[in-house]
């Protein structure tokens, strides 16, 4: 009783090609859409625009900073237009998205705590005895601050 079953796994290669020409047709819609709202942009702004992608009546337009970002927004208007008169009626919004540069590391920024002395140059000026209400303030910001440096 040797019965071998039949793999229900299926190569990539058993697939005809079918996922790679899908994708294929993707990616060149996408540069079509790209082609279609850098034409609708100045020049010094199309070369920013650097990715589209179609999600519903939504075109994402992606873009590498917050300053060409809110310059592709000034021209939404004429970027749908040009949408539609290219036959892309569905599109009914525009959305656009900053990407984050690959090589460059994301950095951490922590707290900076002043030094000592300036912490204590603080302590010397005022006075927590007092019912000034800066005065009582920037005392305990002295208090914490050294109860930190400790640490």
């Amino acid at each position: 009783m040797n019965r071998s079953k039949k793999s229900v796994f299926k190569t990539a290669l058993d697939f005809e090609f079918r996922p790679m020409v899908k994708c294929l047709e993707i990616i060149a819609e996408q540069q079509q859409l790209l082609r279609l709202v850098r034409m609708a942009l100045p020049i010094s702004i199309a070369e920013h625009a650097t990715h589209c992608v179609l999600k519903d009546a939504i075109l994402l337009v992606y873009t590498d900073s917050a300053v060409w970002a809110s310059q592709i927004r000034f021209y939404q208007e004429q970027i749908l237009s040009k949408m539609h008169t290219s036959g892309r009626l569905k599109i009914s919004r525009i959305q656009v998205k900053i990407t984050q540069p690959v090589d460059i590391p994301a950095v951490h920024r922590g707290a900076q705590f002043p030094s000592n002395d300036t912490v204590l140059a603080i302590l010397s000026q005022v006075n927590d005895k007092s019912n000034d209400v800066l005065d009582l303030a920037l005392a305990n910001l002295a208090k914490t601050l050294l109860k930190r440096s400790k640490d």
